[in-house]
């Protein structure tokens, strides 16, 4: 039974950092053009992606979205302040 545990625990570890590595490569091109000023893994990275969100494209977002950074009830709210 522990070796299930293990094995479940284990593949779910390897499906969020594939997840989140798959997330962060979908978001290249907006890093590059956005905020590359920040290192990758910093909270100015993070308040630099957040404060052109509305600007990144929908790879990018739907790619934060998968790998956690930002939630679909956040797009969701900021479409809607934006009226889109």
């Amino acid at each position: 039974m522990k070796n299930v545990t293990l094995l479940i625990a284990l593949a779910v570890i390897l499906f969020t950092a594939s997840s989140a590595l798959a997330g962060k490569r979908k978001c290249a091109e907006d890093y590059r053009r956005f905020c590359s000023q920040w290192g990758l893994e910093t909270r100015g990275l993070q308040n630099c992606m957040r404060s052109h969100g509305d600007r990144l494209s929908k790879a990018c977002v739907r790619g934060l979205i998968a790998a956690g950074a930002v939630s679909q009830a956040e797009v969701d709210r900021r479409r809607a302040a934006a009226g889109r």
